[in-house]
């Protein structure tokens, strides 16, 4: 089992599971496919502690919770969720709210309860 323990040991399985991932995931073998599991488990569970969500986040906070987790930063994030910049930018001053489509991409790309979303919006 991979243990990650420091930045150091999570960008290096990091960059095996991207060698993993170059492949394309129809071309790993059963070992490879073992080895991706276990390297995301590891990947995981270091993001857990260094990047906890917080409890009851406001939307702004599940924002950069995604983006500092990911190593993203706003332009970054924002091609991920297919909005605009200002948009992202908006969020994080308070200013605007997310739209639908966004709340949609968050749950499905980085696998987001979409009830902590929801809840994340004060409605």
């Amino acid at each position: 089992m991979t243990n990650i323990t420091n930045k150091k040991a999570y960008y290096e399985v990091m960059a095996e599971i991207e060698t993993l991932l170059a492949k394309g995931l129809d071309n790993l073998t059963e070992v490879e496919e073992v080895k991706l599991d276990e390297l995301s488990d590891a990947v995981e569970a270091w993001e857990n502690i260094e990047y906890p969500m917080p409890l009851q986040p406001d939307f702004k906070d599940i924002l950069t919770h995604v983006m500092q987790s990911k190593g993203f930063n706003q332009s970054q994030l924002s091609d991920q969720l297919e909005v605009s910049d200002s948009l992202i930018s908006g969020i994080l001053k308070g200013k605007k709210s997310p739209n639908v489509d966004m709340l949609i991409n968050i749950h499905k790309k980085f696998q987001i309860d979409g009830n902590l979303l929801l809840n994340s919006l004060h409605l």
